[in-house]
């Protein structure tokens, strides 16, 4: 046994059974029921306790971490690690009895704990704006006033914490006494209970929300109510700047014993000389520095929970609490089940956490913040003293595998405890590191408190004298979530302090539903440890969800193309095609056009090309598509469309992957493949015309489209006549299209839009209105043929429906009836628009995708948009299809939680022409139901309504956040004049997000200062640019590509971050040396450049030092967070003291000075 160095400098021996009797005693058992063997764990020992020897050890000068101890919980292997040489260290041990020296007036630095929360006291501060504090009421009866303010005035007289102010250079002063009341009794004896209950309900809120004057020194508050047959109701609130949790219990037992008069010994030792006298372990703190920094680049980031856009959160301040009370048998079941499978308790609660936030984040993988409670052991009466011990460290969870509640458990308890052994180098600390590698302030806003084995919240004592807890809640700055495990009445109080108006309604009460419902099953016994820890999808969502998913309903049974045949016997002499206005006007009849198709369909008959064959469509825009569609179709064979203006070697491609055998072209057009080609004009004039069409069964493949490929290489969609007549029939049955409807075709037939112009009309013997070759392709000309052949069904991408109302204004007349958008984000201005354009016309936007055959889901706007949409979401499945929302473990999506959108049903496609591979990876089966995996990233809300977010590939990183760039885009089109918005990323060494916006530019005002309240900040554009027009692809859908081509040189410029004067380059100097930077530009971020709270108050310190600014404090530079803001508001401040001129003067002397050198300066002196 080899010795180690204890307190007094006496040699201490380790022995195993002092080792032994030190964990017996933690466990309150006898040492020798503790044998060498044992996992220490499983008899019940838990990470607090392995902390606290940790430190006594240390103490005693065995270099031990808590990481150590938790990696092999058993005396024996203990006894190894502490006797060990290499244990052993020679540092001075920490004076633990000497007497509390006289002065404590001297100001003393914050803990850096406390800094977060005096700092997040700034409504400046993301998240802020919010007081960290405990507020407890207490039902009782019988408390004597002038008794309970003497055990009060004790109370703040025993500890110096309850008496501290706290300044605005971020530091804090112990006074004789406090600055403002502590103490106030309300009497409301004699109320009735009409007006008492909401007195008492205001009073209530008031204390819940409140901020103490802690500049004054009032960090406790505490009120008794009294009201009629002798009943009272104690408040207590105290601010967390002066009092940690193990602080408060201290607080509360001794007013409790005060007031009963017991006698409690004398505290010899102070929260003040615990922080001005306690020793870093330099080394220690190096040493996990470097571990978190090395962690950095792969660092989640917090969960991706639901939340509202910043801008709508009303009361965003507010905290509510979910709480459920675990009875004592239940929770010594779940301890008994954690420490049978070798899991303290605490980390069993945090596992069923961590399951139940990753259930509702966007990311499987994200960190927690988990508050540590550290008393280094330097002195007898440490356990009494009141004060912040707190620190923090960032726990990395993944539950991207399925696994059971035990293995989860086990994970998160491994990872809690690498993360704890490098607990040296705080949480707050690797949060300020990585806000610096990411260029942005990184927040851990999820936090996950235990205070196991602390005790009771409420001795015996406390509840006898002043009655039941009643109410009890927490709030914390820069926190959305924070869920705490506390020990009271013998049980386990399970409760979630939350920011209410961050999430959705009804989010957090069904996540923490689900948070208990796990709880109570691990408290129920073993089964439930082994059940797979995945959240499932709660009950209510999914009945509503199975519900809006029946939507069974007849097949028709029918071709494409043959309700346009029934038609042309029935109706010969009706309309089927017209284009042209006024003298230009030309219309072929069913009649017309079926002999015209049915002579194509012979030409191609004597090509050869038979029932199943493919044959492309390429010719211009106009009638003749329309005929030769319908040719190819007529022979039995399948159209494949492709774009006249397509690039040769594109064009050759799709031929190859379609099994082209033939193409229906113009007159000496060369598709340039050995394949035959017929000009569609020789069709149409063929002497040997088809006799009847051919009908295959309509699982054959109508029609093939080329979409791009995220490889670059277009996919052929193949769609079978089912699937496409399935959407065509639910649309033209949900607006009641028949044969007197006219639609105007303005989709290119490569594009599935065009599908249901030409289709839907023909399948119900209507008209078809298109846009001929010789006319331009423009607004104007489909003004001129809205309002000529009085059309009443419009079928077309977001973009050219405001074309049109922006052409036509008050001249669209009064024929449209129906307009149905989709293949884009549909903005919610648009039927706002139609509505004052085209009073009674009906609005829908579609979601869809060719291989869900055109559309899969339908919103009908009726009345006005509510006032939140940005966009119309994409709304309920069409008949006979069905809808998911996936998670990346393949779980369902809860409400609110964006996932990827699955589509099954009648309308999925058959696959990817000729491709295998991505036919496999895109369209799976589940539950015996084939599915398409469409990449659009969507959420369902509660109504059971799917919104449309965003395309998985249209996601991207800025500086470590995960962004959609939709979302980037739907705020800006929120902004009073924006009618098209489109996001992008620019630049390779440092990507830049920037923005594109069209519309009316007087009307447009401060973009970024509109969606700031909308987006988090590393979600606002750093520029946006604005455009009279912009570009469209093909399709008419906004071109992203030429839009980021546009963008990229228009990014380059950037303002000048050059000071402008001598007092911006005074305190651009003065930064940079705090951050440890070579420079600082006057317009960067603070915080973006690694800034924190500590760094701030060391920034501010030297600004009142060195450029004698008495006034500066920290919230200037939090208010500002630039160098050049935090000079404007310095400047200001000197100027309303009547001395503008003096800041100027000091800066540009100061300048001088730091322009020296050491030696220059010892050569001045």
């Amino acid at each position: 046994m080899k010795p180690v160095r204890g307190m007094g400098g006496e040699v201490d021996p380790i022995s195993r059974e002092a080792i032994r009797a030190t964990v017996a005693a933690q466990l309150g058992c006898a040492a020798a029921e503790v044998a060498d063997h044992d996992n220490l764990i499983q008899l019940g020992l838990n990470s607090i306790r392995m902390m606290a020897l940790a430190g006594r050890w240390r103490q005693r000068g065995a270099d031990v971490t808590f990481a150590q101890l938790a990696a092999s919980p058993t005396i024996d292997s203990w006894h190894a690690l502490l006797t060990a040489d290499e244990m052993r260290t020679t540092a001075e041990p920490l004076a633990a009895q000497l007497p509390e020296p006289p002065a404590q007036e001297a100001p003393f630095p914050l803990a850096p704990m406390q800094h977060a929360y005096w700092v997040g006291r700034s409504d400046k501060q993301e998240l802020g704006g919010v007081a960290a504090h405990l507020y407890v009421e207490f039902d009782g009866a019988g408390i004597d006033p002038g008794r309970l303010e003497r055990a009060v005035s004790d109370l703040v007289a025993r500890h110096p914490m309850l008496r501290t102010r706290f300044l605005p250079d971020g530091t804090q002063q112990t006074m004789l006494r406090p600055g403002g009341p502590v103490f106030g009794v309300v009497d409301l004896r004699g109320h009735s209970s009409d007006t008492l209950e909401p007195t008492l309900a205001e009073l209530r809120h008031r204390k819940t929300h409140q901020h103490l004057e802690i500049e004054d020194g009032q960090v406790i508050d505490i009120t008794l109510t009294q009201y009629d047959q002798d009943r009272t109701r104690l408040h207590l609130d105290v601010d967390m700047l002066a009092c940690d949790a193990m602080s408060y219990r201290v607080v509360v037992s001794d007013l409790a014993e005060l007031y009963c008069g017991s006698t409690t010994p004398d505290l010899s030792y102070s929260y003040r000389r615990y922080r001005t006298e306690r020793h870093e372990d330099r080394a220690a703190r190096e040493r996990d520095r470097h571990w978190w920094q090395q962690r950095l680049p792969e660092m989640p980031g917090a969960p991706g929970l639901p939340t509202n856009p910043i801008g709508n959160r009303t009361d965003s301040q507010r905290t509510i609490r979910y709480d459920h009370w675990l009875a004592p048998e239940a929770k010594q079941r779940l301890i008994a089940g954690a420490h049978a499978r070798g899991i303290t308790p605490a980390m069993a609660l945090a596992a069923v956490f961590a399951d139940t936030i990753g259930g509702w984040s966007a990311q499987s993988r994200f960190m927690l913040n988990v508050p540590l409670f550290q008393r280094e052991p330097v002195h007898p009466d440490i356990d009494r003293v009141v004060g912040d011990f707190t620190s923090s460290v960032l726990l990395e969870v993944d539950v991207t595998e399925n696994m059971s509640i035990a293995q989860r458990a086990c994970a998160i308890q491994r990872s809690m405890y690498e993360s704890g052994s490098h607990a040296a180098y705080s949480g707050l600390e690797v949060l300020r590191d990585l806000g610096r590698y990411r260029g942005k302030q990184v927040l851990a806003p999820v936090v996950f408190t235990s205070a196991l084995d602390l005790g009771e919240l409420f001795t015996d004592r406390v509840v006898e004298t002043f009655g039941e807890p009643v109410w009890i809640i927490s709030q914390g700055p820069q926190v959305l979530l924070d869920a705490q495990v506390t020990e009271v009445r013998g049980g386990l109080l399970l409760n979630w302090d939350v920011r209410e108006s961050a999430f959705p309604p009804g989010l957090v009460a069904t996540m923490f539903a689900n948070f208990t419902e796990v709880v109570e099953r691990l408290a129920a016994g073993d089964p439930g440890w082994d059940a797979e820890a995945a959240v499932r999808l709660p009950t209510a969502q999914a009945k509503l969800r199975g519900a809006m998913n029946v939507t069974d309903g007849p097949l028709s049974g029918r071709c494409l193309h043959q309700g346009f045949f029934e038609h042309a016997a029935a109706t010969p002499d009706a309309p089927a095609v017209i284009w042209g206005v006024a003298d230009e006007v030309g219309t072929w009849s069913y009649r017309e056009l079926e002999k015209h198709c049915l002579a194509v369909a012979g030409a191609l008959h004597a090509l050869d090309v038979r029932p199943g064959d493919a044959v492309a469509v390429q010719l211009p825009r106009g009638r003749d598509q329309v005929l030769a569609v319908l040719g190819v179709l007529a022979v039995g064979a399948t159209y494949v469309p492709i774009g006249f203006d397509q690039p040769a070697a594109r064009r050759a491609k799709l031929l190859q992957t379609g099994d082209v055998v033939a193409a229906l072209t113009v007159e000496g057009e060369d598709v340039g493949a050995a394949i035959p080609c017929l000009s569609i004009d020789a069709a149409r004039n063929f002497p040997e015309p088809l006799v009847k069409p051919a009908f295959p069964d309509t699982g054959e493949i109508a029609y093939v489209l080329f979409t791009s490929g995220s490889t670059g290489l277009p996919k052929g969609v193949e769609v079978p006549h089912s699937a496409a007549m399935n959407t065509i029939d639910t649309v033209n049955e949900w607006f009641g299209v028949g044969s007197n409807d006219r639609a105007l075709a303005l989709s290119a037939i490569e594009f599935d839009l065009s599908v249901y112009d030409i289709f839907g009309m023909f399948s119900v013997g209507g008209a078809l209105v298109v846009v001929d070759a010789g006319q331009p392709y423009a607004a104007h000309t489909w003004v001129e043929l809205l309002r000529c052949h009085r059309v009443s069904i419009l079928n077309c991408v977001p973009s050219l429906l405001d074309m049109i109302l922006e052409q036509g204004g008050d001249r669209l007349g009064d024929s449209m009836r129906a307009i149905i958008v989709g293949g884009d984000w549909v903005g919610a201005d648009l039927p706002r628009r139609v509505a004052r354009q085209i009073p009674g016309c009906r609005f829908a936007g579609l979601g869809g995708a060719t291989e869900t055959s055109i559309h899969h889901t339908m919103c009908e706007v009726v009345g006005e948009p509510p006032a939140h949409w940005a966009t119309v979401p994409f709304g309920i499945p069409l008949r006979n299809v069905r809808c998911r929302i996936v998670a990346p473990s393949g779980r369902d999506c809860p409400d609110w939680v964006a996932g990827e959108l699955w589509v099954g049903g009648a309308n999925v496609a058959a696959g990817y022409r000729n491709d295998v591979q991505r036919t496999a990876d895109r369209f799976v089966e589940h539950d015996g139901i084939r599915w398409y995996k469409t990449g659009d990233i969507a959420r369902y809300w509660p109504d059971g309504t799917i919104e449309f977010l965003g395309r998985a590939d249209n996601q991207v990183q800025i500086r470590g956040y995960r962004v959609e760039l939709g979302e980037v885009e739907s705020a800006l089109r929120t902004v009073r004049g924006v009618r098209h918005a489109v996001a992008a990323v620019v630049g390779t060494t440092a990507p830049k997000l920037v923005a594109a916006i069209a519309g009316d530019p007087d009307a447009v005002g401060d973009v970024t200062v509109a969606v700031a309240n909308l987006l988090p900040d590393y979600m606002i554009p750093r520029r946006t640019v604005f455009f009279e027009q912009i570009p469209l692809t093909a399709n008419g859908k906004l071109d992203r590509r030429a839009v980021t081509a546009l963008l990229e040189p228009r990014a380059t410029d950037h303002e000048n971050g050059t000071a402008r004067n001598d007092v911006e380059a005074a305190l651009a100097g003065i930064v940079a040396d705090v951050l440890g930077v070579d420079s600082v530009g006057v317009q960067d971020d603070f915080l973006a450049l690694g800034g924190d709270s500590l760094l701030a108050t060391t920034v501010v310190a030297r600004v009142r030092d060195w450029l004698d600014i008495d006034h500066a404090v920290v919230s200037d530079l939090f208010a500002s967070r630039t160098v050049a803001g935090f000079a404007e508001r310095l400047g200001a401040r000197e100027a309303q003291r009547g001395t503008p001129e003096r800041l100027p003067i000091i800066a540009r002397h100061y300048l001088e000075v730091a322009a020296l050198t050491d030696t220059e300066v010892l050569a001045e002196g």
